[in-house]
């Protein structure tokens, strides 16, 4: 192989090195907005907000299921701020979560995840492993219940979402 050969096939090795290179700049911002669209990142997102005490941005995550005839928007309001008072009164009254990990969701036939949380309870933390269903709203989901968690803690955080408030 002479040098001219040589020089040809490591130019060729370059250019499609830089081609690849391009491509992939091109296609990570479009899997990494993907990823925050996955149910794993919505659930982990919402218990997040809701140790960080951002509730307005929890609340965002929770299908709050309407059946009155009230106002769509009226009602949408109301139950936030009940919920976000539930949240903040157990938050007062020295029961909160620490920690979300370990979140896994199971897409074999409905969305339902599992969530292991520490929950700091008047100071005694304490671990569980915890059930999410969701429900499909348009083009998306939503959270609609939270079970196997302490049944106190269970209705004041959010488990019991679709129940009228």
């Amino acid at each position: 192989m002479n040098l001219y050969e040589r020089l040809k096939i490591s130019r060729s090795i370059v250019i499609s090195i830089l081609m690849l290179t391009s491509i992939m700049a091109l296609v990570y911002p479009i899997l990494k907005k993907s990823q925050k669209e996955t149910l794993q990142y919505k659930t982990e997102k919402f218990f997040n907000d809701i140790i960080n005490e951002q509730y307005d941005e929890a609340f965002k995550f929770v299908d709050y299921k309407e059946n009155s005839k009230q106002d769509l928007v009226e009602a949408k309001e109301n139950k936030k701020i009940k919920w976000i008072s539930r949240l903040r009164r157990q938050r007062a009254n020295g029961v909160r979560i620490e920690a979300c990990t370990k979140v896994k969701i199971d897409n074999t036939e409905y969305p339902v995840g599992t969530v292991r949380l520490i929950v700091n309870k008047k100071g005694i933390l304490e671990e569980y492993i915890i059930g999410v269903t969701y429900v499909r709203i348009n083009d998306g989901y939503k959270i609609r219940n939270i079970s196997k968690i302490d049944d106190s803690i269970q209705e004041e955080i959010c488990g019991r979402i679709v129940e009228t408030y």
